[in-house]
């Protein structure tokens, strides 16, 4: 089913609360003065959650008194999906979250945590740190967990200790209620992937730049294939979708005055037909103000609306350092089959966000034959190249920014 045809066909009212039947069969719940919600087997999902990756910081600490307000504004509305990780602001997100819910009855809000792949050596690790995550959050039971960041350099880790295994015990003993994995790899991995174990979800990067930059749009379709729901992750790709060029804010305001690039960038993840929430790693009140307006309101995108998000990513795509229009011209000779485009769009939105981590995370979801140290060095990009790109330099210098992130 295509995204256009995502449309809403049926309206019931009962008890001031809507239900918006799509041709999809999931339900979009609305009520008053709480974002809209989505049928996901037995409960009910806030389309919007709460991403705890990019906390309110008081220095090197989370500012716990921010925290606590963001967490009440978002009960207060409704938007009670909280998505943290072993990892998250330096390993004490999952501590923070467990601090601020613990005042909330326990089913008020839906819990998601993850398992942290590079920290397992033994199928025993699995359980010894799922039982410390939830002593860190101070709960009994998780109400979506998964196993976390699943991409090339996981993927074995990840099958030589039995996750799926020791993970389905735990779901069997009531410990986690759904089980599904958060992915960062490349689509061969993923058709592999999604066969391991029938999952009840998938945690995908979806957003309108890497919908067709890093194969988004394919790994979406492998999940959807198998009847996978899915999770967002990245909505507004770090933060480079809410902070636009000048040329992208004009093409959105000339087509949608009333628009900001958080909301649109939002509305299009959301709009997807497969979407269960879409996360929004919010760093303080406002933001979250912001987002969950949008999402009490939310109305799905339209054909001209997508239209819009199209034209603005093509347009993120040919500025920034390196001027690539994404032509494709230079793919149509490169005899090693890199993905010049895909490389030098990552490459020309890591330095608007200086975020080395993402670089990594992005530029790992390329196959190895598309990366840029495949390069021999011929010209023939060069010389195809319409805006005249010294593209092997270019594909060094990527390279090299991305070696150093892995080291950072």
């Amino acid at each position: 089913m295509k995204r256009r045809e995502f449309i809403l066909s049926s309206l019931l009212a009962a008890g001031g609360t809507m239900i918006l039947s799509g041709c999809n069969k999931k339900n979009i719940i609305k009520s008053e003065g709480e974002v809209v919600k989505r049928k996901f087997k037995d409960i009910n999902v806030p389309l919007l959650g709460f991403g705890c990756m990019r906390l309110p910081m008081d220095g090197k600490n989370i500012d716990m008194i921010e925290l606590e307000k963001m967490t009440e504004y978002a009960m207060m509305h409704g938007a009670n999906y909280f998505d943290t990780a072993y990892m998250y602001v330096d390993e004490m997100s999952e501590t923070a979250i467990g601090k601020v819910l613990k005042k909330y009855d326990r089913n008020s809000f839906i819990l998601a945590d993850k398992s942290p792949i590079y920290k397992m050596n033994s199928r025993e690790d699995v359980r010894k740190i799922f039982d410390e995550q939830r002593k860190k959050c101070q709960v009994d039971y998780f109400d979506f967990y998964m196993c976390h960041n699943i991409n090339l350099n996981t993927v074995d880790q990840y099958k030589n200790v039995k996750m799926v295994e020791e993970l389905d015990k735990l779901k069997q003993e009531g410990k986690i209620k759904y089980f599904g994995f958060s992915f960062h790899g490349t689509p061969e991995i993923l058709k592999d992937v999604v066969n391991d174990y029938d999952w009840d979800f998938a945690q995908l990067q979806v957003n309108y730049l890497d919908w067709d930059v890093v194969k988004a749009h394919e790994q979406y379709n492998i999940v959807q294939e198998k009847g996978i729901p899915v999770i967002v992750m990245e909505p507004l790709r770090g933060g480079g979708l809410v902070n636009l060029s000048e040329k992208a804010m004009a093409k959105l305001k000339e087509s949608y005055p009333k628009s900001t690039p958080a909301e649109f960038g939002l509305r299009w993840a959301a709009s997807q037909n497969n979407v269960i929430t879409v996360l929004s790693g919010m760093s303080n009140l406002q933001q979250m103000k912001d987002n969950i307006a949008t999402f009490e309101n939310f109305q799905l995108m339209n054909d001209d609306e997508i239209k819009t998000a199209d034209e603005i990513a093509k347009i993120i795509q040919s500025q920034g350092e390196i001027n690539c229009t994404a032509c494709k011209y230079c793919m149509e000779v490169c005899p090693k089959g890199i993905n010049i485009p895909a490389i030098f769009s990552l490459y020309n939105q890591y330095k608007v966000t200086k975020s080395a981590f993402h670089l990594k995370i992005y530029y790992e979801t390329l196959s190895e034959t598309e990366k840029a140290d495949k390069c021999i060095k011929c010209g023939l990009c060069t010389k195809n190249c319409p805006q005249n790109l010294q593209i092997p330099e270019l594909l060094a210098t990527v390279e090299k920014e991305y070696e150093k992130a892995k080291q950072g």
